[in-house]
């Protein structure tokens, strides 16, 4: 996989940085040389990372870094010149964003993306791993609201209800949450 979407300016540094992701089995999917390009791009999920070439067309990439960072599942590499190095790295660190100082050393840059490919996986299977267990806590709400109405409306006890769900659930080969919602659909329209 490693889809890499590039931030750079469009000059001769894109080649040689095509050229330098290529080596290392990337795939550049977009050049971009903006930063609100860069955001709407890096929001498509279909990047691993996002390698940002400072300074791209509109700002020094810093704030870009950051926002792709915080707000997508994305890897982020910035590239800053040398003497830039800590300054951009004292700015970004806490976001997880790697900088890495130009004119680029190519088996510390080798290096740096295996940083952050390890790292973007890492943080891509905990936000799976956080989205399937959101879903589980609201099915659980639902599911708990209909034992609810259950209880209310035909006067069973929390274990009946939860019984009757499932006993539903089997019967109609359909899962639970299904049936809970059947139950609300059917309990909410009526009181209305």
């Amino acid at each position: 996989m490693n889809n890499v979407l590039l931030v750079s300016k469009l000059n001769s540094s894109v080649n040689v940085l095509m050229e330098l992701l290529k080596d290392n089995s990337y795939t550049i999917k977009s050049v971009v040389s903006d930063t609100q390009s860069a955001l709407s791009f890096a929001d498509d999920r279909i990047y691993d990372i996002v390698l940002i070439n400072s300074p791209i067309d509109d700002s020094d990439g810093v704030e870009a870094a950051i926002k792709i960072s915080r707000d997508t599942v994305c890897g982020v590499m910035i590239l800053v010149q040398s003497e830039k190095t800590a300054e951009i790295g004292s700015k970004v660190i806490d976001y997880g964003v790697v900088v890495v100082p130009k004119p680029i050393n190519k088996m510390f840059f080798r290096q740096s993306l295996g940083i952050v490919r390890a790292a973007q996986k890492r943080y891509a299977g905990l936000s799976l791993e956080n989205e399937r267990l959101r879903s589980s806590i609201e099915e659980a709400k639902i599911i708990s609201r209909a034992k609810l109405l259950l209880m209310q409306n035909l006067s069973l006890s929390e274990e009946r209800a939860h019984k009757y769900i499932e006993k539903q659930a089997m019967d109609m080969r359909i899962s639970k949450i299904e049936v809970a919602r059947q139950i609300l659909r059917t309990y909410i329209t009526h009181k209305l």
